[in-house]
C-alpha cells in the first residue's frame, strides 16, 4: 500500500512538471477568431526562442558565426497585424543603425514600420521571406529571418536587448499593455468587442480595427 502511494505521489509530480514545462515554453497572448466568426476558444501563443535577442520594438537578432547577425520580427507584432502581405527592406550594403525604422510591413491596408535591433552593415536580404512573407508566420526566428547584418556596435547593441528568461519577462509585460491599450483603442464592435468581452482577450489580427491615429499611437509606444 505503502510502495503505491509513493508511486503515485511521483507520478503526480512528474505531471505537475511537464505542466509547468508545457507553460514555461509557451504563453497565451490572444484569441483565434476563424474566419467570419468570433470563437476565441483556440488562443494562439507567442513564440519566444532562448537563443534570440530581443529589441523593444519587437524586432530580434541571433548571432550566427561570430561575426553576423540574423535579423527579423518577433513573433508578438506578426500576429498583432495578423500576417504580412509584403514587405519594405533596406538594400544590401547599406548600413542600419540600432533603433532606426527600418523594416516595413504591409497587411491589407494596414501598415507599420519596425526599427533594427543593431547596427551594421546589411549582407544579405532573406529573398524566400520577401517573395513569399508567410514564412515569417510559420516560423519568425527561422525560415522567418528578414536580413543578415555585419555588427557595427555588437557590445553595445546587445546590452540594451533581452535575451532568455529576461525576454519571456518582457513579452508578458508586453501583452498585458497590449490588451490595455486595445482596450482603450477600439470600440468593441463585432468580433472585436465580443472576444475582448470574454475575459479581456484581444483577438489575432487586433491592428486590423485601429484607425489611423491609434495605428501610429501603437508604434510609437510598442515598436520604438
Amino acid at each position: 500500500m505503502v510502495a503505491l502511494f509513493v508511486i503515485l505521489f511521483v507520478a503526480v509530480l512528474l505531471a505537475i512538471d511537464l505542466i509547468i514545462q508545457a507553460r514555461s515554453r509557451r504563453y497565451p497572448i490572444m484569441g483565434a477568431v476563424p474566419e467570419g466568426g468570433s470563437n476565441v476558444h483556440g488562443k494562439e501563443t507567442v513564440r519566444i526562442p532562448k537563443s534570440v535577442f530581443f529589441h523593444p520594438g519587437h524586432t530580434w537578432a541571433r548571432l550566427q558565426d561570430g561575426d553576423q547577425l540574423e535579423v527579423g520580427v518577433d513573433d508578438f507584432v506578426q500576429k498583432a497585424l495578423g500576417g504580412i502581405d509584403s514587405m519594405q527592406l533596406p538594400m544590401v550594403g547599406e548600413f542600419v543603425r540600432q533603433g532606426d525604422p527600418v523594416i516595413t510591413l504591409h497587411h491589407g491596408s494596414r501598415r507599420v514600420s519596425l526599427v533594427a535591433p543593431a547596427s551594421g552593415y546589411v549582407r544579405a536580404i532573406n529573398r524566400d521571406a520577401v517573395e513569399n512573407p508567410s514564412v515569417v508566420a510559420e516560423n519568425p526566428y527561422r525560415e522567418g529571418w528578414l536580413m543578415m547584418v555585419e555588427p557595427a556596435e555588437l557590445a553595445a547593441n546587445l546590452s540594451l536587448l533581452r535575451v532568455a528568461e529576461s525576454a519571456v519577462s518582457w513579452i508578458k509585460s508586453e501583452i498585458k499593455r497590449f490588451r490595455e491599450f486595445l482596450g482603450s483603442s477600439i470600440a468593441q464592435p463585432a468580433t472585436v468587442g465580443e472576444s475582448m468581452l470574454d475575459g479581456g482577450v484581444p483577438v489575432s489580427g487586433a491592428l486590423e480595427h485601429l484607425d489611423e491615429e491609434h495605428l501610429q499611437t501603437f508604434e510609437e509606444q510598442f515598436l520604438r
